[in-house]
């Protein structure tokens, strides 16, 4: 099974959590046209993923969430904020996670059961009480080598697997890497290193019956992105026609399930 998952957020929350990028920005709403863009594109395709939406998105632009949910994904959270959420405390995160839980719940209809953290900085406080909020999955684990200012769960399992310790059962959905040099898949990555790349990893991956999520922003499908300026090429190259093609060009190549994460969890969690 295949996640090609869609982190709805604007394009300046992709930076690196920097002492700069860090500091609170509000939605200015950029990133509607290229997540439109996904959106069409998955429906050409007949295919349903999962969107972790970030809570204030949800709140400034509710007619975003209903147009993703009415084509059939799951609306799971990103966090209300756009923060490195290990560096806030827990009753601060409990206080704003509960606001945007119930804004998607509001919006939907549903209580959202699978969250994401920015930046994929996670830790098993954070898991504990998500859990106790009434979560039930997070994918928020990347298992790569460390990079400097991004992630580093080196050590992590490549398969979704259960967390042990909470009252509730909950479960890790661990974001692709490529094997052996162990990078993550997506975003970044996917732009700068090609879409061969991300084909080849997602390829070992199936041939071993392991899921292989996937993750992009509306961001890596914007062509109007590098009017953002003051950041290095790399950060915005390819962004646009590029990705939403390597985009199609995945949907195209794997004949194999393409499912939202509560369904994937629910298939190979037994």
């Amino acid at each position: 099974m295949l996640a090609l998952t869609v982190d709805v957020e604007e394009g300046f929350h992709s930076l690196r959590p920097s002492a700069h990028t860090m500091k609170h920005h509000p939605p200015r709403g950029a990133f509607i046209r290229p997540l439109q863009s996904i959106l069409g594109l998955f429906e050409k395709h007949n295919v349903s993923s999962t969107f972790f939406v970030l809570g204030e998105i949800a709140q400034i632009f509710p007619e975003v969430v209903e147009e993703i949910y009415d084509f059939g994904h799951e609306v799971a959270s990103h966090g209300y904020f756009h923060l490195d959420l290990t560096k806030i405390s827990l009753s601060t995160l409990e206080e704003t996670e509960g606001k945007s839980r119930n804004i998607l719940a509001k919006i939907t209809g549903e209580a959202p059961i699978g969250f994401r953290a920015p930046f994929s900085r996670i830790n098993p406080a954070i898991i504990s009480l998500l859990s106790k909020m009434g979560y039930v999955y997070d994918s928020s684990v990347v298992p790569s080598v460390w990079i400097p200012g991004w992630w580093s769960d080196y050590g992590a399992s490549l398969c979704p697997y259960r967390v042990s310790g909470g009252e509730k059962e909950f479960f890790e959905a661990p974001i692709a890497v490529f094997p052996y040099l162990r990078l993550p898949v997506g975003g970044w990555f996917l732009r700068n290193f090609g879409v061969t790349y991300v084909k080849t990893a997602i390829k070992w991956f199936l041939r071993r019956g392991i899921p292989a999520i996937v993750y992009v922003h509306p961001f890596d499908v914007d062509p109007n992105v590098q009017k953002l300026g003051g950041v290095r090429f790399h950060v915005t190259r390819r962004c646009g026609e590029y990705t939403l093609k390597a985009l199609e060009n995945l949907l195209e190549t794997f004949d194999c399930p393409k499912v939202p994460i509560r369904d994937m969890l629910e298939k190979v969690m037994v």
